[in-house]
């Protein structure tokens, strides 16, 4: 019988530390204990590991292959990849209903994976490095899914395995009006599994962590460490769990990280508004501008734009979307967080970010797919000018 290729888990179980911190000894994409890497270089020799191709893929040098990212802003979004299979149908099927689907498209997806593509692709002069720590398997949609966000300039660091080692995977029900169903697998990260055996330091560049809402508890003392060392923190509440949901634990949550993207449906939820969508941002002015000290909040509106609410008060910042077409809504929110951060990292205000950000987002959903339309600075700016244009006439 013929002897199973050791793999970048089994050496992690060997040397008893996460995959993720083998990786990053292997491909020199953050700094590793002197114990742990002696661990794990011992456990390398005894298992005669050699990187596979795949292996060699997470290497941070390789992904930089669009641009030199050498001393360009840092993006390290905590957050999980999925495939996505989008059907397209005229209406949502009832109950017992069969429904033969226009078509069935499997395509990458997941908010932390749409979100750093919607980043990376934003390009110069807002170039991010941009790294995706997630769970990775060893199947054949995660090599897949690596190369594609290698591709699109991505660099993926694996900090654990998903169930039965295999990509998460999700259905995207897509209506003709552009409206989206989806059911999904999760996973969640512990934790330990960012920051155990892993220095955290304080970055050479202006640097951010970016937080999905499904994991943000778990992540709690990740969030005062980075800091700590002059990170910025962001999260956007997508996903966050029930017990964050109320005004208490969304004060907290504020007070903690740097920016936090909230859509309305889920403000409406924690804070019980029920009001038309005017009377609701000055509600949500009146509440945030009682939450002392807190970052920037910015909500965002789908088809209606988004405001910023500033860390400091005073009155809101108000950017319409771009009238488009809608094919597909899903990831909008996650395109408008990326193109953000973007500008953001880059010393752009609060202003300048959002309205680039809310022409991303609308653009997303004029295609199939929530990375199938992804925008650069150049048509951000052309757009923007375009509709300031017809503003001012």
């Amino acid at each position: 019988m013929q002897r199973r290729r050791p793999t970048i888990a089994d050496v992690a179980q060997a040397a008893g530390v996460s995959i993720g911190t083998v990786s990053n000894f292997i491909n020199g994409t953050a700094a590793v204990r002197d114990e742990t890497g002696e661990r794990i270089q011992n456990a390398i020799r005894e298992l005669t590991y050699r990187p596979s191709t795949f292996a060699r893929s997470l290497s941070g040098q390789s992904a930089r292959k669009h641009c030199n990212s050498e001393g360009l802003p840092r993006l390290l979004v905590v957050g999980h990849i999925c495939v996505d299979y989008l059907c397209r149908v005229n209406v949502l099927p009832h109950r017992d209903d069969r429904l033969a689907a226009r078509h069935i498209e499997k395509a990458l997806g997941g908010p932390a994976a749409n979100l750093c593509v919607a980043a990376a692709g934003v390009g110069e002069p807002y170039a991010l490095q941009v790294d995706l720590a997630t769970a990775v398997g060893d199947d054949g949609d995660s090599e897949w899914a690596l190369a594609e966000l290698l591709e699109r300039g991505v660099n993926t660091l694996p900090i654990r395995r998903p169930a039965k080692n295999r990509l998460p995977r999700a259905i995207v029900i897509i209506e003709g009006n552009g409206s989206r169903t989806i059911i999904h697998e999760t996973f969640e990260f512990s934790e330990i599994d960012l920051t155990a055996n892993m220095e955290v330091q304080p970055p050479k560049t202006r640097s951010c962590l970016h937080i999905e809402g499904f994991h943000y508890e778990r992540m709690i003392p990740s969030i005062s460490r980075f800091r700590e060392v002059g990170w910025n923190v962001s999260l956007h509440t997508a996903g966050l769990p029930v017990s964050s949901r109320n005004p208490e634990a969304f004060a907290e949550l504020v007070g903690r990280v740097d920016l936090t993207f909230i859509n309305d449906e889920t403000l409406r939820e924690i804070f019980n508004l029920r009001t038309p969508l005017a009377a609701m941002i000055e509600e949500a002015r009146h509440i945030l501008s009682r939450i002392k000290p807190r970052g920037d909040v910015v909500l965002t509106l789908g088809e209606f734009g988004a405001v910023v609410f500033r860390k400091g008060g005073g009155s809101q910042i108000e950017v319409p979307a771009l009238p488009v077409d809608r094919v597909d809504a899903t990831g909008a929110g996650d395109a408008f967080a990326g193109v953000f951060l973007s500008l953001w990292l880059h010393g752009a205000s609060l202003e300048d970010a959002a309205r680039h950000a809310a022409i991303g987002a609308s653009l997303t959903t004029t295609a199939e797919g929530a990375q199938a339309c992804t925008a650069s600075a150049a048509q951000l700016h052309a757009l923007l000018s375009s509709v300031e244009a017809k503003t001012a006439v």
